[in-house]
């Protein structure tokens, strides 16, 4: 009863993956686990792979598994490569079993991206936001001239979300953020950004993030891509509010109302977060541990996103620092599990074509 229920539902998922004019790469392709492969004793490291869990479908909803096979689906990107991969350029192991899989590049079975960028518009990044301004209007274009439908959102904040000109942040725009829209009208609002008076150090982040999760229409079937431009950490709940001299009176409607944990629950699996950090106060380029509450680089850790440092006296230039390729060349990888109830431990190995090796160690990983 269990295969028959399987195969029908197989059947169903296929024939709409069909009527959407999309071919139906999964489950039905996805061969069987190989036999006698093991993991390798020698592999290279010399390849920046990014990999996070999916949960995103891939162009209509896939019904959940119960007692089903239904594959799981992984989001992997190589760092700095642009080229075509097979199968036959990757080995991946559940919880050290290798794994029958399916791979497809994600631009070509997504509808497209939704692009929102979280814009922290405080004083300090005022050496900063004019090239924030141009690069973001070069990087959407890039996207647009490679074929790729784009929406793009954009969220200015400081302490309060969006910045508000009411508020002592003494920081606001009109309209206060701007929802998914096509690139030349975010074009437009993107060059009305300017900084104001920030407090205190930190900013509300996690904030920021959560008001664009709830506030964007986001559409189904879509890379959705967060893009933070900030050199501050974030607030958080607990976190002590500023104490800074007026005009900074304490304030109950600034009050942090999420942390870290809070965001990584939400977003996790849905989206993919990069940052781009100037570096001074908060972030150094050799910084390897993530995991104080207000650190949110350990979010796009988590979510397989880009770290990107940036000279707090320069200009960042979004076109330039692998964010473009990361979205044209991600990968989607498709593979059946023994169990979706218990964590599982990912081991991935790659070898472009050029030889050049590379892998990817996920624990602990749910589905």
């Amino acid at each position: 009863m269990k295969i028959m229920t399987k195969l029908i539902i197989i059947s169903v998922i296929a024939l709409i993956l069909a009527s959407c004019g999309i071919i139906p790469v999964l489950p039905l392709a996805i061969p069987l686990d190989p036999i006698g492969v093991k993991i390798p004793v020698l592999w290279g490291n010399d390849l920046a792979i990014f990999v996070s869990v999916d949960r995103l479908p891939v162009s209509v909803p896939i019904i959940n598994p119960v007692d089903t096979a239904m594959p799981v689906k992984l989001r992997m990107v190589i760092k700095d490569y642009a080229g075509n991969l097979t199968p036959d350029n990757l080995l991946l192991f559940e919880d050290g079993k290798a794994q029958g899989f399916v791979m497809v590049k994600e631009s070509e079975v997504r509808i497209g991206a939704d692009i929102v960028f979280l814009v922290d518009v405080t004083g300090s990044m005022g050496t900063e936001i004019q090239g924030v301004k141009n690069s973001m209007m070069n990087f959407l274009q890039d996207l647009e001239d490679a074929g790729l439908d784009v929406k793009v959102g954009i969220v200015p904040y400081g302490d309060y979300v969006p910045a508000s000109p009411t508020s002592t942040d003494n920081i606001g725009f009109d309209p206060p953020y701007l929802g998914l829209v096509d690139p030349t009208t975010a074009a437009s609002y993107t060059q009305d950004l300017d900084v104001g008076w920030g407090a205190d150090g930190p900013e509300n982040a996690y904030g920021a993030i959560m008001f664009a999760w709830d506030n964007m229409s986001w559409r189904s079937g879509s890379q959705r891509v967060i893009i933070w431009l900030t050199d501050a950490w974030s607030h958080y709940t607990g976190d002590q509010p500023p104490t800074v001299p007026w005009p900074y009176p304490p304030s109950n409607d600034f009050d942090p109302k999420y942390t870290k944990a809070d965001v990584i629950s939400t977003i996790l699996g849905y989206a993919t977060v990069h940052i781009i950090a100037s570096t001074g106060d908060y972030y150094f380029v050799g910084d390897t541990d993530f995991t104080h509450p207000g650190d949110p680089r350990e979010i796009v850790d988590l979510t397989g996103g880009l770290i990107i440092y940036q000279d707090p006296m320069g200009e960042p230039d979004l076109s330039t620092i692998g964010i473009t390729e990361y979205i044209l060349s991600s990968w989607l990888v498709f593979f059946e599990t023994k169990s979706y109830d218990d964590p599982h431990n990912l081991d991935l190995y790659i070898e472009l074509p050029d030889t050049t090796q590379g892998q990817k160690h996920l624990v602990g990983v749910t589905y």
